[in-house]
């Protein structure tokens, strides 16, 4: 099993093709969090598409009625698996903090070559993102003004969020890889162009 965060890389001498995103997830659905994994694989598709091209990177979301990978393609395939989802609590993590409603997305990105009669995987990893565990309010619990402040943003940060926070930051990670997958095979443009 690889560890999070780590991918040998494999050099691929074709030249670069455009990358569909495919989000999938292989968690159950249910009543509590269909909504939440909705969101998140939403914003997953048009950010990953979004940050891609800002890093020259031809990218776009798949067609949801292709099945990817296929062989004999056009294109390399990014397809994404949101494996864990938890939505912790905004206002918990702010207030008390230290990992208390702490929210995680942790997903399974893997890099398909289509082009050819077999797909090939040039890129396999995990991605896990969370709100963190920064000291909440109530470390300074001692000044009420203070509190009462830093209650009033949490709720109002806890009403106000869309929802995909760890979504963005998945999107991020991957980004960075690919990133780093395209360097390795001179696929982005030189610095002096960019």
């Amino acid at each position: 099993m690889k560890n999070p965060g780590q991918f040998s890389v494999k050099i691929n001498r074709q030249p670069v093709a455009p990358v569909a995103v495919t989000i999938t997830t292989s968690l159950p659905r249910t009543d509590q969090n269909t909504a939440r994994l909705d969101r998140n694989m939403q914003a997953l598709a048009t950010g990953l598409a979004q940050r891609l091209e800002k890093a020259h990177i031809v990218a776009h979301p798949a067609d949801p009625s292709e099945t990817t990978p296929r062989p004999n393609g056009t294109e390399l395939a990014l397809v994404v698996d949101i494996g864990t989802l938890q939505s912790g609590n905004a206002w918990s993590r702010e207030l008390v903090g230290f990992g208390t409603g702490k929210s995680r997305l942790q997903s399974h990105a893997i890099l398909y070559d289509e082009r050819g009669t077999q797909t090939t995987d040039l890129l396999d990893f995990t991605v896990a993102a969370d709100s963190g565990s920064m000291p909440g309010v109530i470390v300074s619990a001692w000044n009420p003004i203070g509190f009462g402040i830093h209650s009033a943003r949490a709720i109002s940060k806890e009403a106000l969020s869309d929802g995909h926070e760890d979504a963005d930051r998945t999107a991020k990670a991957i980004v960075a890889k690919m990133v780093e997958y395209y360097k390795a095979n001179g696929w982005l443009p030189s610095a002096d162009h960019t």
